[in-house]
């Protein structure tokens, strides 16, 4: 969780969803993931937080000028806060928001290195996380489509 430094809620060691309450949400704006943004409004609300609003940014930058203005929080990765000494990270004591991120590509004209990247990206995720995750559920909302023209 991205907090002003200033913040009371800044001091302690985790951050309770549910202390947020009146606060904020400063995220990236739905139309680029909107499976994640449901997800993550959806673990906030099942945690006792309903944002005030829902405040979108675009850039590090943005989100930080938003934070730093008061009356708002985000949830981002602890390296993000790293940019500026003025935002704290803290854990989310409730839960976990564990974001998915995941690739596809045709099967009859994939990128020739396609392969190559995914044994690689199989690889990695493999040491950072042995243990498997559950596939999505079918019913649940499917990420924001991204397609590449690979013949120009």
């Amino acid at each position: 969780m991205l907090l002003p430094r200033a913040s009371p809620l800044a001091r302690g060691r985790e951050v309770p969803l549910a202390a947020l309450a009146g606060l904020d949400l400063v995220a990236a704006p739905r139309a680029t993931a909107p499976g994640w943004h449901d997800h993550l409004l959806a673990v906030c609300r099942r945690q006792g937080w309903r944002p005030a609003r829902v405040r979108p940014a675009r850039n590090p930058e943005f989100l930080f000028g938003l934070v730093l203005a008061g009356g708002a929080a985000a949830v981002e990765p602890a390296t993000v806060a790293r940019r500026e000494p003025r935002i704290a990270w803290r854990p989310i004591a409730d839960t976990p928001v564990v974001k998915r991120t995941s690739a596809a590509w045709p099967h009859r004209s994939a990128h020739p290195a396609a392969p190559m990247v995914g044994q690689l990206a199989a690889e990695v995720l493999a040491a950072a996380e042995p243990t498997p995750l559950a596939p999505p559920s079918a019913a649940g909302a499917r990420p924001w489509p991204v397609l590449f023209d690979t013949t120009g």
